[in-house]
């Protein structure tokens, strides 16, 4: 509801174009960065704002130096905005391996015993979204660390469902879609990269309104291109797009004054329903019953396999006509 009221106000500027001073285009980018920082445990001039998760892994892919040679390994059946910005590097020499888990998500020993020294980088989400299984970062970011390995973390299943801190995460980058858990508007994401790697990348990037200050718009001379380090260099072009980004804050805004610790209390009551009731039918679980690798999706399956496209279509519609 709060996001919808930001929306109306955000609108209204749009109607009555004289609201929409040069303070409002700089505000609302600004702000939606401290609330995505406070939201992550950083700083926000650190914060990348986005469309989406997949925008934050194509500065990556597109960013890095990458050699011939160099090995990028990812989880098989991982969510595919994981996977699809990597393979087009194989082009340029990069060997991508998907990783095949034995079991639903992939283990610390399985990533370990295909690293090698041309291993440069390792991508994987934090809730992962087809079996509701919650990783354990920490562990994959320490191998990372000591290898010199680029750790990259995709947050869109996990974020706005628990208290999350990158720097304990230990994630050189994380990424995330706006429009799921956050209930942000469609085409709204955001992304963090460490400083020291943020600064390694080469991209041919220069939005105006990152760029420029609003003395040096006022300039009539020839523009020359500066050395821009802060994450603005790589926020996706139209920050002022308040038609999103206002609406986006206020959803933020709203877990936050409620309390991470809280929703996740919640959901955990929510899940615990729902896998009640599970037990009582004909169903298997597929995502953990308890304990630190449940998340806030449950993953179940109709003993009998073949009853669940029917069922999956009966819960699609609407819930006066289940009778």
């Amino acid at each position: 509801l709060l996001a919808s009221q930001a929306l109306q106000e955000a609108i209204r500027w749009k109607e009555q174009p004289y609201k929409l001073d040069n303070e409002k285009f700089a505000s609302v980018p600004r702000g939606l960065k401290e609330s995505i920082s406070r939201l992550l445990g950083v700083e926000g001039r650190d914060v990348i704002l986005g469309n989406s998760a997949s925008y934050g892994l194509h500065i990556l892919a597109n960013g890095i130096p990458w050699q011939k040679g160099d090995q990028i390994l990812l989880m098989q059946n991982d969510f595919p905005a994981n996977i699809l910005p990597w393979l087009g590097l194989e082009k340029i020499g990069v060997k991508v391996i998907q990783i095949p888990p034995k079991s639903k998500v992939l283990t610390e020993e399985e990533f370990l015993k295909n690293i090698t020294a041309q291993t440069k980088l390792f991508c994987i989400s934090h809730v992962h979204t087809f079996s509701g299984i919650t990783l354990n970062l920490k562990e994959f970011a320490r191998i990372c660390q000591e290898r010199n390995i680029i750790f990259v973390v995709n947050i869109s299943q996990s974020a706005g469902t628990m208290p999350l801190s990158v720097p304990e995460m230990g994630a050189d980058a994380v990424v995330c879609a706006g429009y799921k858990w956050l209930c942000g508007p469609y085409g709204t994401g955001f992304a963090w990269i460490k400083p020291a790697l943020r600064e390694r990348l080469i991209l041919n990037q220069a939005y105006w309104i990152s760029f420029l200050s609003a003395e040096e718009l006022k300039e009539q001379g020839p523009l020359k291109l500066k050395e821009l380090k802060t994450s603005r260099k790589f926020d996706v072009f139209g920050t002022a797009n308040f038609f999103n980004f206002v609406p986006f804050k206020a959803a933020i805004d709203y877990w936050l004054n409620l309390g991470l610790d809280n929703i996740r209390r919640y959901h955990d009551q929510l899940v615990d329903q729902i896998i009640k009731g599970l037990k009582q039918g004909p169903y298997r679980l597929i995502s953990p019953e308890q304990g630190n690798a449940r998340s806030s999706l449950v993953v179940f399956s109709h003993r009998q396999k073949e009853k669940n496209e029917e069922i999956f279509k009966k819960l699609s519609m609407p819930s006066s006509l289940w009778l």
